[in-house]
């Protein structure tokens, strides 16, 4: 199911899933009052590993608060990126990311764009 919600384009590509039990089970853990360490060691003793330690890395960003910057994100071996650690360098208008080449030719070129001087 990992790898399918990985590399699925959508809901259609993912696994058929009883939707009712997984509420059901998340509603367990609500109820039961459990938390993200608990988690943890259920996912590293289910053989999950790497998802425990995904998760941990998670847990320690909540500690350290770093989750709470604009824009963060958790990336690589749990180091978080965000506008504080890696700064927008965006000056204004011009500055920013421009499409060139051949990736602009292929967006320019798509089938059924309107021209925009003939539109009323």
């Amino acid at each position: 199911e990992r790898a399918a919600a990985t590399y699925a384009h959508g809901p259609k590509d993912l696994p058929e899933r009883n939707i009712v039990e997984d509420i059901k089970f998340a509603q367990e853990i609500i109820n039961k009052n459990r938390n993200g360490l608990e988690v943890v060691k259920a996912l590293a003793q289910g053989g999950f590993t790497d998802v425990a330690q995904d998760m941990l890395n998670i847990q320690k960003a909540k500690l350290t608060g770093d989750y709470l910057h604009t824009s963060a994100i958790i990336v690589g071996d749990g180091q978080v990126l965000s506008a504080v650690n890696d700064v927008n360098d965006y000056a204004g208008p011009a500055t920013g990311y421009r499409l060139q080449g051949e990736r602009w030719e292929e967006i320019k070129n798509i089938p059924g764009a309107l021209d925009p001087n003939e539109i009323d």
